[in-house]
């Protein structure tokens, strides 16, 4: 039996290693497909994208004002320490001791995530933490219109924050 069976069998055949082509429809389709799939994430991404979710955590008032960055600014040098006083309010502790009340520029936030405060701009990037030493450009004026806000003093001087804010030590 083994040898009825043995002569039956046909050696195998090499495979077919000669070129093929793409025909034109296979080539359309080969360069199309992946374009698609590629603009179909995108967007999805796009829609889906929302700025807040880069804002974790727990809003913590900050005092804003209507000054849009590229407005002109005043020159007076602010710095410290970005620091949450007793009353979860954002102070600038400067090298004195003293705290002082920043004023934002318009659409910026502040959020405390497991204790770590952290301040963002209005492209809700993190521009400083609690603790960082921070060195920005504005004006120091009376509180006036301010007062009576949430985290205002009533009282006394405050800074108005106008030109991009640079950490000078992390923290």
């Amino acid at each position: 039996m083994s040898e009825t069976s043995s002569s039956t069998q046909q050696t195998p055949r090499p495979p077919d290693l000669e070129r093929r082509t793409l025909t034109p429809l296979g080539y359309a389709v080969a360069t199309i497909v992946p374009v698609l799939i590629a603009a179909i994430g995108l967007t999805i991404l796009h829609f889906n994208y929302d700025p807040e979710d880069n804002v974790d955590g727990e809003r913590v008032p900050l005092l804003v004002s209507n000054y849009l960055p590229g407005q002109d600014s005043a020159g007076a040098l602010i710095s410290g320490e970005l620091t949450l006083d007793d009353d979860g309010c954002v102070r600038i502790l400067q090298a004195d001791g003293t705290e002082l009340t920043a004023v934002w520029p318009a659409g910026w936030e502040a959020t405390q995530v497991d204790g770590d405060l952290r301040l963002y701009d209005t492209d809700r990037a993190i521009v400083a933490q609690g603790g960082d030493s921070v060195q920005m450009g504005g004006a120091y004026q009376d509180v006036g219109g301010y007062a009576g806000r949430p985290c205002a003093p009533q009282s006394g001087q405050i800074a108005l924050v106008q030109s991009d804010v640079t950490v000078t030590a992390r923290g």
